[in-house]
């Protein structure tokens, strides 16, 4: 490895862990006035594209444990964001709705995401994102050609890349899409 290919290595670390521990968790602490875990919000965007899953599949999708996805959830019932109803087609399962407040949360955070990253973008001219955008989806081609499961990352895109998902090129479409299709059958 190049110095040059170490130092850009270790940028894209720096960017990953200031985007994940410190952008991601203010958004989240601002949004939620403290309320939340990063995975009981994870768990409030897969209930409000999803729904109906049972805990075990939310607990798959999370690659945690079903007794840490229950947790999670008892915290987000408690909330009142969160309730639990019979599930339509197995009676031994439950299936999980989003509740008003619950609903409200992922909106204030999107509008707080947005706010964010409005304020980024101001500092860089059309032909820098076109740029930024083209080096970011090789980077993430790249990281994710070898991986298996990538369901979270969907989850957190939420659909919003369109045409421009990086993940549906790479897999034909992306995790959403195809579970949602799956679904229907």
């Amino acid at each position: 490895m190049t110095p040059l290919d170490s130092i850009v290595g270790q940028n894209l670390r720096i960017l990953s862990q200031v985007m994940c521990e410190i952008c991601q968790r203010s958004t989240l602490e601002e949004a939620s006035e403290g309320e939340l875990s990063r995975n009981q919000f994870a768990i409030l965007k897969i209930i409000s594209t999803q729904g109906d899953l049972p805990v075990r599949e939310i607990a798959r999708i999370m690659a945690i444990s079903n007794a840490a996805a229950s947790k999670n959830i008892e915290r987000l019932v408690k909330l009142d964001m969160v309730a639990r109803k019979p599930h339509p087609t197995d009676r031994r399962s439950v299936a999980l709705a989003l509740r008003p407040f619950g609903q409200a949360t992922i909106e204030r955070h999107d509008e707080v995401s947005e706010r964010k990253l409005t304020k980024i973008m101001a500092q860089f001219s059309n032909q820098e994102k076109v740029s930024l955008l083209d080096y970011l989806q090789r980077i993430i081609r790249f990281t994710i050609a070898e991986e298996q499961d990538i369901d979270m990352v969907c989850f957190q895109c939420n659909g919003e890349c369109g045409d421009e998902c990086v993940v549906s090129e790479l897999e034909g479409s992306c995790a959403l899409e195809r579970r949602i299709q799956g679904d229907k059958q």
